[in-house]
């Protein structure tokens, strides 16, 4: 549940500098750039972030591997991340932060996206942010509320125009690369 400690930036020669660059400018344009205290000159980070906040998401998953591996793409492109395995350690997290965007499982263990939603709409002043739904399931339920869809396994693009459509506010009902 407690965010992790920001990753090292990729050296350039890794070959996802530019996708992580992309995906930086594009977290911060589309959460509009709120601005916080400028950076000290020289940290390493490009021009497109200083002095902005970073946004925040909501990974729910009951899986730790699948919350780890969605983790890391979202650091890679400078968002803060809270980690839950269920509805519980979700309201757990928004009783402390208002994500930018959740990412939840369709099923979980114990309990279903709908209830983790259902759980997190009651704590969430204000309304939900947007969802992006993941699912291993080739079928979920038309009547979602997520403002995206997923389907894993998924690659970084993938959830790059996930995470795009979450915030232009349209809902398409699916992702595409």
């Amino acid at each position: 549940m407690p965010m992790r400690p920001s990753p090292a930036s990729p050296s350039a020669g890794s070959g996802g500098a530019q996708a992580i660059i992309g995906g930086r400018r594009l977290v911060g344009h589309l959460l509009g750039r709120r601005a916080v205290a400028p950076t000290p000159a020289g940290d390493g980070d490009d021009d497109a972030t200083a002095g902005e906040a970073r946004p925040v998401a909501l990974v729910v998953d009951d899986s730790p591997i699948a919350r780890m591996l969605i983790t890391s793409i979202l650091e890679s492109f400078e968002v803060d991340v809270f980690e839950a395995g269920g509805s519980a350690e979700a309201q757990a997290v928004v009783a402390t932060c208002r994500p930018d965007v959740v990412i939840v499982d369709w099923t979980l263990r114990d309990e279903t996206a709908t209830d983790v939603l259902d759980a997190l709409e009651s704590r969430c002043a204000g309304g939900l942010p947007p969802v992006v739904m993941v699912s291993a399931s080739a079928r979920m339920p038309a009547d979602l509320r997520a403002t995206t869809t997923l389907r894993k396994p998924f690659s970084p693009r993938e959830l790059y125009a996930a995470l795009a459509t979450a915030f232009s506010g349209k809902r398409d009902g699916a992702a595409e690369a």
